[in-house]
């Protein structure tokens, strides 16, 4: 059983030593900001199956809740016809390099926008509104008043069809990478309460492995949700 956490330390260190390689110090740089390393190309492709399968469409307009260096957000911005991306992050360095991304993947033509924002994007964004928010692997920071400020912007921002679609960690998992004071334990249920006070409604899709996540990494199980407006549901229902 001790074989598994040598590779696992091996291949760490292996992925490390392209920080002194010049073909490779780019992309090394780029998933240090993100982590893990050495998963960057299965990460993207992750990402833009599930938006894919949950309904994006090439012109559908995206706002892409903690873009970071754009590691979803080249794919998305490939995908979408230009002017529907919009990437958001509270960190001014990796706005930089996704700045940086687009000019070196020439994505100009695309027009996407880049927001530096400390209120997901709400104070920057003037009357624009979208048919998806994305927003991977970042929910479960979030302590209650922060999940519900979320949603208050959401629910102003997302259009009446639109969806959300985000991650929480699954059932027992492991929680050391986050720094104290921790965020609750989200659950579906929990944070459909939240939303609901805002005219929202959650429903989980299934694991992230079930939209491709990596199965070798320890966040596959993470619950994806689903988050659209709760007249959507009533409608739907009444139909």
């Amino acid at each position: 059983m001790r074989i598994i956490p040598a590779l696992k330390h091996l291949r760490r260190r292996i992925y490390a030593l392209r920080a002194f390689v010049p073909g490779l110090r780019r992309k090394h740089r780029l998933e240090q900001m993100v982590g893990p390393l050495g998963f960057w190309n299965e990460l993207q492709a992750y990402q833009l199956t599930a938006v894919r399968r949950l309904g994006l469409l090439p012109g559908h307009t995206l706002l892409d809740l903690g873009c970071g260096p754009l590691q979803g957000g080249e794919m998305f911005i490939r995908y979408l016809d230009p002017q529907c991306y919009v990437g958001v992050d509270h960190r001014r360095a990796v706005i930089e390099v996704g700045h940086e991304q687009i000019a070196q993947h020439a994505l100009k033509a695309k027009a996407p926008r880049l927001l530096f924002s400390e209120s997901f994007g709400d104070v920057e964004l003037g009357a624009s509104s979208f048919d998806f928010i994305w927003a991977s692997q970042v929910l479960y920071y979030f302590d209650e008043p922060t999940m519900a400020q979320l949603f208050e912007m959401v629910s102003r921002r997302l259009k009446p069809d639109g969806k959300m679609v985000g991650d929480i960690l699954g059932l027992n998992a492991d929680r050391s990478f986050l720094k104290p004071p921790l965020p609750p334990e989200h659950t579906p249920q929990s944070l459909d309460k939240i939303a609901r006070a805002h005219g929202l409604c959650v429903a989980a899709c299934g694991t992230i492995q079930d939209f491709g996540y990596p199965p070798r990494l320890g966040l596959r199980t993470n619950t994806l949700l689903e988050i659209t407006h709760l007249a959507r549901q009533t409608t739907a229902k009444d139909q």
